[in-house]
């Protein structure tokens, strides 16, 4: 998905001041279609202010309403209904390597908005994120990854599924890589037979199943 996201920022270099009509592009892996690109090849700074689309191969795909960013310092921004659907399951991220996450098949993510530093590894989704992999479906308002230090951190109505569990918290910490977590404030556990409610600021230290990181 990263590799996506650059992929779209330079075809900036390619298609500056495209024209108005519904314009397709070939990068690497990736079809690119939208309806205008533009680019300052001085700066890095591209802009898609209509609608994006990437596709490959292996049926992934990328859409948002517009997109943005700086292929040089390697940012880039997709902005409204933002949907990315990775057929690996990985969305080319480091800390999903070796993992579960590679098993369980093809993931989706969609958000409000999703940027990404990739350089620094640091990916932020807002807005009504919801991220599926088989089994597991995760639901908060924001989620933040630092792919390098492996932690990820998603807060505002935390709503996991996984299988016949869920877990309900203000936030919770995960950690991508050894599969441990925190949940803090209002947190609500629920196991086949049992339902375990803490409503405490205190952190709940989570261990057990690991759940798929998002970007």
């Amino acid at each position: 998905m990263i590799r996506a996201v650059v992929a779209l920022a330079l075809l900036g270099a390619l298609l500056a001041a495209a024209p108005a009509k519904r314009q397709t592009a070939k990068f690497g892996e990736w079809n690119l279609a939208t309806d205008q690109l533009h680019a300052n090849l001085l700066t890095g700074d591209f802009s898609a202010p209509d609608h994006v689309t990437m596709t490959r191969a292996d049926g992934s795909v990328i859409v948002a309403d517009r997109a943005s960013g700086n292929y040089k310092k390697r940012q880039a921004g997709l902005f409204g209904h933002v949907s990315v659907h990775d057929a690996a399951g990985t969305f080319g991220l480091s800390s999903a390597q070796g993992t579960q996450a590679q098993s369980r098949g093809p993931a989706t993510l969609t958000a409000d908005e999703l940027k990404i530093d990739d350089k620094a590894r640091l990916y932020d989704a807002n807005g009504n994120v919801h991220y599926t992999q088989g089994d597991t479906n995760v639901d908060a308002q924001t989620a933040h990854l630092n792919d390098a230090t492996h932690v990820l951190d998603l807060s505002g109505k935390v709503h996991v599924v996984q299988g016949d569990r869920t877990l309900d918290a203000d936030r919770a910490t995960y950690d991508t890589r050894s599969g441990s977590g925190r949940a803090s404030s209002n947190v609500l556990i629920t196991f086949p037979g049992i339902t375990p409610s803490i409503a405490t600021p205190k952190p709940l230290k989570i261990k057990g199943p690991k759940i798929p990181s998002l970007p």
